[in-house]
């Protein structure tokens, strides 16, 4: 099955998500923790998080950091682990600007 969670115009002519289970199920091993002895990245990479969400903490956050040197980090506010299910607009305008500066 397919890893993409978001489509386009299948409901009312705009983006919709979907929540692939079987992928997440299959995977979820391969992303949990940090691994060791990774190269650091400097690719320009977006990290959005929920200023409700529990799981992106100063500790975490400064982990992803060592990895990904060249990161910006966005927290939406009013939101949880799911941003952008809870905050959509918000989440499509943080990274559609994000994309219009990096391409």
């Amino acid at each position: 099955s397919s890893g993409i969670n978001a489509e386009y115009g299948e409901k009312g002519g705009g983006w919709s998500w979907r929540c692939n289970l079987p992928a997440i199920r299959d995977n979820v091993p391969h992303v949990k923790g940090y691994p060791d002895n990774v190269p650091i990245s400097n690719t320009p990479a977006l990290f959005i998080y929920g200023g409700n969400s529990d799981y992106a903490n100063a500790e975490r956050i400064a982990r992803t950091k060592e990895l990904f040197s060249n990161s910006n980090y966005v927290e939406i506010k009013g939101a949880g682990h799911i941003v952008h299910m809870d905050q959509p607009e918000v989440f499509f305008d943080t990274l559609r600007e994000f994309i219009e500066i990096n391409g």
